[in-house]
């Protein structure tokens, strides 16, 4: 069983923000396999998608709670469906990439961001992949939230645009262990 969880914000006014990247790029990848529809599910606070694809099970979240507590939602879904942390994917923005760039990541320290220390705290390790999209970094340290809360320019949308079938490969490479 994997778990591929998109963190973002709820709420339509945050829906086209840097914070927001995954919940679009996700909403792509399910509807580029066809795999049907989030559903909100009250419990683990969090839209959530069951598929199956190659012969895998694999639940697909978008957290409901804001970033900074994305563990609330994704550690009693990966409890409840017993799923090892080796199997769990978040796909997140990263401030220290410019727009384009992709990364994978596996394990590692939350490097400050407190979403990032949410899901460490209740999952219990850093041990889990990510898969980091550059969203840049403003010129000035001390309007982090509002730069990552802010919509894409629209340079910035198409260069995202571009790396869609980059990031698709490598959900792909991730379900196939």
């Amino acid at each position: 069983m994997k778990l591929i969880v998109g963190l973002g914000n709820p709420w339509k006014e945050y829906e086209k923000t840097r914070h927001n990247i995954w919940f679009v790029m996700l909403d792509k990848f399910i509807k580029a396999h066809n795999l049907g529809k989030f559903s909100f599910d009250k419990k683990y606070i969090a839209e959530i998608l069951v598929a199956d694809i190659d012969d895998n099970r694999v639940i697909f979240c978008k957290p409901q709670t804001f970033m900074n507590r994305s563990g609330d939602a994704v550690a009693p879904l990966a409890n409840f469906y017993k799923t090892e942390s080796k199997n769990i994917l978040i796909l997140h923005d990263e401030i220290d990439f410019v727009t384009w760039r992709i990364g994978f990541k596996f394990g590692g320290s939350p490097a400050g961001h407190n979403w990032l220390k949410s899901l460490i705290a209740r999952l219990g390790t850093p041990d889990f992949a990510r898969i980091r999209i550059g969203v840049d970094r403003p010129l000035d340290n001390n309007f982090v939230a509002d730069w990552v809360l802010s919509n894409f320019k629209p340079e910035e949308k198409k260069l995202l645009e571009e790396k869609y079938d980059e990031v698709e490969k490598m959900i792909d490479e991730f379900l196939k262990g």
